[in-house]
């Protein structure tokens, strides 16, 4: 058997599941930016997980980078141009 890659032997990926990539990295850029952005802020006394300063700083920029690397992957699937074989 020889090898393909996943795309050509399962087809394209349908429009919802490329909308859902998408929506998933613009939410990990946007709880990390916000992580960042209230880094320095007092927590509320009621908060369900109390980090310091330096934790939030250190998880929002894991999540802004992580939000890059999943909108890197999922803008080319997007932006491609479909072909007269894609299925519809």
């Amino acid at each position: 058997m020889r090898d393909s890659f996943t795309e050509e032997r399962l087809g394209p990926p349908q429009q919802p599941v490329r909308l859902f990539n998408l929506l998933r990295a613009l939410g990990y850029l946007a709880l990390g930016g916000w992580l960042l952005y209230t880094a320095d802020r007092p927590m509320a006394a009621n908060a369900m997980l109390h980090l310091s300063t330096k934790a939030r700083l250190i998880l929002g920029g894991i999540l802004v980078l992580y939000g890059i690397v999943r909108l890197v992957r999922a803008f080319p699937s997007n932006s491609r141009k479909s072909r007269p074989d894609d299925l519809s």
